[in-house]
């Protein structure tokens, strides 16, 4: 853990080394190949009222299902402390290296604190964010794993998830009505156009600053609005209405698609 207390409080190094002393304890050392962070921690953008502890543990082999029950004892321990229910990760073997869940067999995910079997966030950014900005907690260094996800591999992402996810969601413009949608809605879509424009991978909140830079003036009271959910719930909205709220972000998204398309790949 020699980087980690760089990048992160106190009080998160303390609950992340907890956590590896329960895996250490309760789990074979012919299991485990490493233990690693990526996410917000990693690009340095860690908020510690709200952002999650990603996390990546690579696996000698698969996984059993007494230990499976172990992993969820270890979880539900963890969510004792007010980060144990932020801890988003995934238990994947390392030869699954730079493979995404379409390729991979159901695998031990934790979201929210909670272990489940199946497909969680496994993609080329991903890989792209542990192969550049991975904080190695435990096990074989990121430089040596050999990761082979190359920035073509993250433009078939961005490409899949403004064509695909994020048009489809334009169709009914209630899929924007609530807060939670409109953060997640704008923080990503400005990360998409920033990873494109900047061909890294920022934080959302590096994203919004850029953004608030980088586009035209009508996006900004949308991009504010999201920011302000983000980071302080209670303050007064820049909408009188949510559904032209909701109008205004299904729009950004049908601009981001534009733009993306005419700028960086050819639409589908």
């Amino acid at each position: 853990m020699s980087n980690l207390k760089n990048a992160l409080p106190v009080s998160v190094t303390r609950f992340m080394q907890t956590y590896l002393q329960a895996l250490n304890v309760n789990l074979s050392d012919r299991l485990i190949e490493g233990v690693y962070i990526y996410g917000s921690i990693a690009l340095g953008a860690f908020n510690e009222e709200k952002s999650d502890i990603d996390f990546i543990v690579l696996l000698k082999r698969p996984v059993n299902d007494q230990e499976v029950e172990i992993m969820k004892g270890i979880h539900s321990q963890m969510c004792k402390s007010n980060y144990g229910s932020r801890m988003d990760g995934v238990y994947v073997q390392v030869n699954s290296l730079g493979k995404t869940n379409e390729e991979l067999s159901p695998y031990p995910y934790c979201a929210e604190g909670n272990l489940s079997i199946g497909h969680w966030d496994v993609n080329h950014i991903t890989w792209w964010v542990l192969k550049q900005h991975g904080i190695t907690l435990q096990g074989t260094p990121i430089g040596e794993l050999d990761i082979p996800t190359k920035w073509e591999d993250v433009l078939k992402t961005l490409n899949y998830n403004i064509n695909h996810y994020w048009f489809n969601h334009t169709k009914d413009v209630s899929n924007f009505l609530s807060d939670e949608m409109i953060e997640f809605t704008t923080t990503t879509i400005c990360r998409i156009i920033c990873s494109l424009e900047l061909q890294h991978i920022l934080s959302k909140d590096g994203a919004v600053v850029e953004c608030l830079k980088m586009l035209p003036e009508r996006w900004h009271p949308l991009i504010k609005e999201g920011n302000r959910i983000r980071t302080e719930i209670s303050s007064k909205s820049f909408y009188e209405s949510d559904v032209r709220r909701a109008e205004e972000c299904r729009d950004f998204v049908l601009y981001a698609h534009q733009v993306c398309n005419e700028n960086f790949f050819m639409e589908d």
